[in-house]
């Protein structure tokens, strides 16, 4: 029996490896090396593997081949292909494309566009254009609209796409559907229907089809397809994350869980939020509206990362406030507005710049807390006062996670940047005609050893264990008395 686990995360930029005792849940040594995606991801896992043997001595001498994995429990996540770009067909945006995108997003896929209704010569174009991996295709609910499933799944019959499509729509019609597509040359799998009743949510039938093509596709990846037999990789990475912040807020039978919680991963191109817990709205005259929600939710903001859309994020909240809350927060700093704009626009441009003063490591924590602001604003639900024939009355929409009482910081941000607690306090609430549902008081964690992912890979096999591993893991931050 292995008493020793390797946890593996082939991402695009570095090739991950945590060495886990699974008999005590301690964490041995973790390491990485550049991913070499572009040539043979063995490469860049043999690197990791020689680094962490450097470190702790593992093997009986310096691996030079995967034989030194033998008699060790081996388990990887991917994102080594850049993510799985998958095109959303809906039948109306506000309801079959948005369960679509749910399911589409909690399996961690990258949804590259959404469109809905009868599709058009221009629309399929535009789908065709996108170059996806795949398409999730639903519309209708069992037995209601089969008319716009039905034309679409004609449309895409006679397509230039030569990729999977994930036919999850009305049941009524699914086999039609199907055999349109398949006598078209398509290959198509068939999942149960995102939204069976109007405002039913049913989308974990189409998330495991999602996540069953991510993993046949990210195998593809150079070298990958040749190693499966000693690294299996059984999730993409962003659901392998999603996996651990579910086992750790529930727990095990041995291992009592911490409750609702939410995690926010901070990245250079995009910001993602986890969310766990139903987040049912509570209290007097409340009137509930919109799609139900998740009970584990991910959700992924593409114009929000705090070095591709640096210059975004400025723009989002303007220079005057970003200056004012960046002094406000640093008070001791004594930086000029032109250099904070500069290093914003350069960091913009070149995305791989580190910070390399204090006051620019500063600025990236400001950037990130407006991306984790605004990020977990999208993310979480939303009441506003309004009058109904009984009175005044509170509309919900989405979540309610304003008594979840845990908030995880995950990413780089925040393993190397040390004003962590800068980046988890929210920023100025605004003008709004609503009422975000965000954490109230939350404790304050960082996944300062980037191991959810581990945590989630194990949270299968290996329940108990995983769920140790995060409740040792994950740092409490503390909140400064007064500015930084």
């Amino acid at each position: 029996m292995e008493s020793l686990a390797l946890l593996i995360d082939f991402g695009s930029t570095y090739t991950k490896v945590v060495a886990v005792d699974l008999r005590t849940a301690a964490v041995i040594g973790r390491s990485q090396a550049a991913s070499t995606v572009n040539t043979d991801v063995r490469e860049g896992l043999m690197g990791a593997l020689v680094a962490l043997h450097e470190k702790h001595a593992l093997f009986n001498e310096r691996p030079t081949d995967l034989r030194a994995l033998e008699d060790k429990l081996v388990l990887a996540s991917s994102s080594a292909a850049g993510g799985l770009r998958m095109a959303v067909i809906g039948l109306v945006p506000g309801l079959t494309v948005e369960a679509a995108n749910t399911a589409a997003l909690g399996a961690g896929a990258k949804v590259v566009g959404s469109w809905s209704f009868k599709l058009g010569d221009q629309a399929m174009a535009e789908i065709e254009g996108q170059c996806p991996d795949m398409v999730l295709l639903t519309g209708g609910t069992d037995g209601g609209d089969s008319a716009t499933i039905l034309h679409n799944a004609r449309l895409l019959a006679t397509a230039k796409l030569s990729v999977p499509i994930v036919m999850a729509g009305n049941q009524a019609v699914a086999r039609e559907a199907a055999d349109v597509l398949t006598h078209g040359g398509k290959e198509v799998r068939t999942a149960a229907n995102v939204m069976p009743r109007s405002g039913q949510l049913a989308v974990e039938s189409a998330r495991e089809e999602i996540r069953q093509v991510f993993m046949e596709r990210i195998t593809q990846a150079k070298g990958l397809d040749g190693i499966t037999n000693r690294v299996p990789v059984i999730l993409p990475t962003p659901m392998a994350v999603l996996e651990g912040a579910l086992l750790g807020a529930q727990g095990t039978a041995e291992e009592q869980g911490w409750g609702d919680l939410l995690v926010v991963d901070v990245g250079g191109a995009t910001t993602d939020i986890h969310s766990i817990g139903y987040g049912q709205p509570s209290g007097p005259q409340i009137v509930e509206r919109g799609l139900a929600e998740p009970f584990a939710k991910r959700t992924v903001e593409g114009d929000l990362g705090i070095r591709f859309n640096a210059g975004t994020l400025l723009d989002r909240v303007g220079v005057d406030e970003f200056e004012k809350e960046f002094r406000a927060g640093f008070p001791r700093l004594d930086v000029s507005r032109r250099d904070l704009t500069r290093y914003i626009e350069q960091i913009t441009e070149e995305t791989s710049r580190v910070p390399q003063e204090d006051w620019q490591s500063a600025a990236d924590a400001q950037l990130a807390r407006i991306a984790v602001d605004l990020a977990v604003e999208r993310h979480v639900g939303k009441k506003e006062r309004i009058i109904t024939y009984q009175g005044e009355a509170w509309a919900y929409y989405g979540k309610d996670l304003t008594e979840a009482r845990i908030l995880i910081g995950t990413g780089g941000v925040f393993i190397y940047n040390s004003h962590v607690s800068h980046m988890l306090s929210p920023g100025a609430a605004g003008n709004r005609r609503y009422e975000v549902l965000r954490p109230k008081n939350p404790h304050l964690f960082v996944d300062s050893s980037y191991l959810l992912y581990a945590v989630g890979l194990l949270s299968q096999s290996r329940p108990n264990v995983a769920a140790r591993l995060f409740k040792q893991n994950m740092t409490p931050v503390q909140m400064p008395s007064s500015g930084a």
